[in-house]
């Protein structure tokens, strides 16, 4: 009989299974501290967090790095697809059996994703919420010729104009101006960068 996950309403493949199933290789500490990581991440969405994590994690248990981007991924969608159907301790033991894991180290589990629940869910119903595509970008550079306060008088600025679809929901895109100082476009770069190498990683 095809096993029933919970934390899934359709079919699980049995790459993913095979995936969960090498948490199985790891001893309590190891699981402990790779479950702690993904349930961070996902509830802050702090890429840098993950990818260093990530990397100290293999350097110091001495684990294949492609091997446990694998894993990590397979938990994260998990835990994602849990959160989303807001799955009780209970129901996140029996799954972690299902995957091989002992009684015992799915109970654990169980109680690490319990501790981070309201956050997770918080997170989770948040992106889900500003999941919109960005259509069309434009920008410019330019140079204030006046302003109510002196020292602001030519400086350079960048004007960015985002055209924003509104995701599943529906309905017509949306046009966003933002008018950006250097400093400031040199920091969300830097925020786009950390968000392409936090899917970079796990892909």
């Amino acid at each position: 009989a095809t096993t029933a996950y919970r934390f899934s309403d359709g079919h699980v493949e049995a790459e993913f299974v095979e995936d969960m199933r090498t948490l199985r290789a790891l001893d309590d500490s190891q699981l402990a501290e790779l479950v702690e990581l993904c349930l961070r991440f996902l509830s802050a969405a702090d890429a840098s967090t993950l990818i260093e994590g990530a990397q100290d994690y293999a350097e110091r248990h001495g684990i294949n790095t492609a091997a446990l981007k694998t894993t990590m991924r397979a938990l994260l969608l998990f835990f994602k697809g849990a959160a989303r159907k807001h799955l009780p301790q209970n129901l996140i033991k029996e799954d972690m059996v299902h995957f091989g894991l002992e009684e015992e180290a799915a109970g654990s589990v169980a109680k690490q994703w319990h501790k981070h629940l309201v956050l997770l869910s918080r997170s989770i119903a948040d992106q889900s919420l500003a999941v919109n595509k960005l259509e069309e970008m434009d920008w410019r550079f330019g140079v204030s010729s006046a302003s109510s306060e002196l020292e602001q008088v030519g400086r350079t600025f960048l004007s960015l104009r985002l055209q924003v679809g509104q995701g599943a929901g529906g309905g017509e895109a949306q046009v966003k101006t933002l008018e950006l100082s250097l400093s400031q476009f040199y920091e969300l770069l830097q925020e786009m960068e950390k968000a392409k190498a936090s899917m970079d990683f796990l892909s």
